[in-house]
C-alpha cells in the first residue's frame, strides 16, 4: 500500500470540551512509529484495539493540533467510557482510509 493511496477521511471526536479530528495520515503514521518502534505492530494492536494503541492513536490525532500535548497527558484526558466510542470512531477510520482491494493487486 502505498501512503498515496489512502483516501485520508477523518473522523471527528470530541475529548474533554475539545473537537479533534483523527485522520491517518504521515504525521500520525510518524507519532505511532516514535511509540512503537513499528508502524506494523502499532496496527496489529489497533485491529486488536488493545487500549495502548488505542491511547497512542488518539494522541497521534490531538498532537497535530496541540504540539505540546504529551502521552501520559492524553492518558489522563482519556477514561473507560471514552474507550468504547473511540474504538467505533478508530474503526471507522481504519476503514475509510484503507484504499479498496484491487483486482490487479499484482502492482505496488
Amino acid at each position: 500500500m502505498k501512503a498515496s493511496e489512502l483516501k485520508n477521511k477523518g473522523i471527528k471526536f470530541t475529548l474533554g470540551n475539545k473537537e479533534y479530528e483523527l485522520k491517518l495520515n504521515m504525521n500520525t503514521f510518524c507519532e505511532l512509529e516514535e511509540i512503537y518502534g513499528d508502524i506494523n505492530k502499532a496496527f496489529d494492536d489497533l485491529q486488536n484495539m488493545k487500549i495502548k494503541a488505542i491511547r497512542a492513536l488518539i494522541y497521534a490525532a490531538i498532537k497535530a493540533q496541540e504540539e505540546d500535548i504529551t502521552l501520559k497527558e492524553v492518558g489522563e484526558r482519556l477514561g473507560l467510557k471514552d474507550l468504547e466510542r473511540l474504538s467505533a470512531a478508530i474503526n471507522k477510520v481504519l476503514d475509510s482510509s484503507m484504499p479498496e482491494q484491487d483486482e490487479n493487486m499484482g502492482e505496488i
